[in-house]
């Protein structure tokens, strides 16, 4: 793995922390001396993520439990309030966090189901980014958005999740475009098929032996930082 020397001290915001591949991103940063913010929705999960990190020698990351279902914009708002005033900066944001059920014809679709995974997949990201903008805008920092592969998750039976992977990228683009100017970086990851409890849910019994681990992955976005 590539030196790390340019993420030492930065602080880092990461969704998702206790997924497949948002852990080992928090793993990854932390051993590489950033200051992170693992968020994910169990607090339990959390603090034996934070444990588990401080064993394998990465620096102690800060724990944040938030549920993306049940944030509002206004939730978002007093976090980025909250950071500002007790750490200062945010030079980075990292969206893992994902929320699927599984491959279903739409005509089967309840509405709850649609409404959680759009609310977690891309109306939270959405509005945590607004929230953040500001402080990003200070440092010059980067904002680094999970999506898949579109031609794939456009297909029958993806529903919600590949309808809101589909606009997270268009949002992404849009983004990039408006901060520019702001020397904000916006990019885009989109990880090859990862052994992960997601990818098990669309394909649950797939020969996963072609599938890379998620630590494959974390080189994709540790380059987008450097």
């Amino acid at each position: 793995m590539r030196s790390m020397k340019n993420i030492q001290n930065k602080t880092v915001f990461l969704t998702g922390a206790c997924g497949g591949l948002g852990s080992s991103l928090a793993l990854a940063l932390c051993k590489a001396q950033a200051d992170v913010i693992i968020s994910d929705k169990n607090p339990r999960s959390l603090n034996i993520m934070c444990d588990k990190i401080v064993e394998q020698g990465g620096k102690e990351p800060m724990v944040l439990p938030m549920d993306l279902m049940g944030a509002t914009p206004n939730d978002f708002i007093q976090l980025a309030d909250n950071i500002k005033e007790n750490i200062g900066q945010l030079d980075v944001l990292i969206h893992t966090a994902a929320e699927f059920s599984g491959l279903s014809e739409f005509s089967h679709y309840e509405a709850t189901r649609w409404l959680k995974e759009m609310q977690v997949n891309l109306n939270s990201p959405i509005f945590l980014t607004q929230s953040l903008i500001p402080l990003l805008k200070k440092s010059k920092g980067s904002i680094v958005f999970t999506c898949e592969d579109l031609p794939t998750v456009s297909k029958a039976y993806w529903g919600a999740y590949g309808t809101s992977k589909g606009a997270l990228s268009h949002f992404a683009k849009t983004l990039k475009d408006e901060l520019e100017s702001s020397q904000v970086d916006v990019h885009t990851v989109s990880p090859p098929p990862m052994k992960t409890q997601l990818r098990s849910k669309a394909w649950p019994a797939e020969d996963d032996a072609h599938l890379v681990n998620p630590e494959q992955v974390v080189e994709q976005y540790l380059t987008l930082l450097n």
